[in-house]
């Protein structure tokens, strides 16, 4: 992908992150915060902005840049894959008339997916884009429960957190199925990221 085509891939990608984030916010209003979809978007919105500067300024990509890319590319890819398998419906007309949520959960999820395989060394990435794509919802899920804990709020985001609902085992058991979900992914883009490296 060359570097005006770049451009305005990234353009394109933070008009609709920000339209999405825009909306979802004012639909939450100080509960925007609390989902991990907005908090993934806004992680890979800041990414993007990231990279239209270094582009303009023509900056060479850091590898621990890189990495944290790539934790940032599970986040959206797992966003988009547990909200159209489990929260929402793609077949139904209301899935596709709110607009925000499908900018959000599966146009932002393509788009950055698209980008960084075209244009990211995959073979580079090793364990720490791992460990950054486990850290980023291990610091949001302290965050939920903190608050919880501290404020007495009964009220969760996602219903596989909810452990007034499901119990602590209950979630426990659902945050370590997607902490698997996002090891399994990560693990598979760098083994095939290798792989197409030593076919070329």
């Amino acid at each position: 992908m060359n570097r005006p085509l770049r451009i305005v891939t990234v353009i394109l990608y933070i008009m609709v992150s920000a339209y999405g984030c825009i909306s979802s916010w004012h639909h939450y209003g100080e509960r925007f915060l609390l989902y991990f979809t907005n908090l993934g978007n806004l992680y890979c919105f800041a990414l993007m902005v990231n990279e239209l500067v270094r582009l303009i300024r023509r900056k060479d990509l850091s590898l621990p840049l890189l990495q944290w890319e790539f934790g940032g590319l599970i986040s959206i890819l797992v966003i988009g894959a547990v909200y159209n398998l489990l929260l929402g419906d793609p077949t139904s007309a209301a899935y596709w008339a709110n607009k925000p949520s499908v900018c959000l959960h599966l146009i932002t999820p393509i788009l950055y997916a698209l980008y960084f395989f075209a244009t990211r060394p995959v073979r580079k990435v090793t364990v720490g884009g791992i460990q950054t794509s486990i850290l980023l919802p291990y610091l949001y899920i302290a965050f939920i429960y903190g608050r919880h804990l501290i404020t007495g709020d009964q009220w969760f985001p996602y219903f596989f957190l909810d452990v007034d609902r499901i119990g602590w085992l209950g979630a426990l058991c659902w945050i370590m199925a997607l902490t698997i979900i996002f090891v399994l992914t990560g693990l598979t883009f760098i083994y095939l990221g290798k792989r197409k490296s030593r076919n070329h």
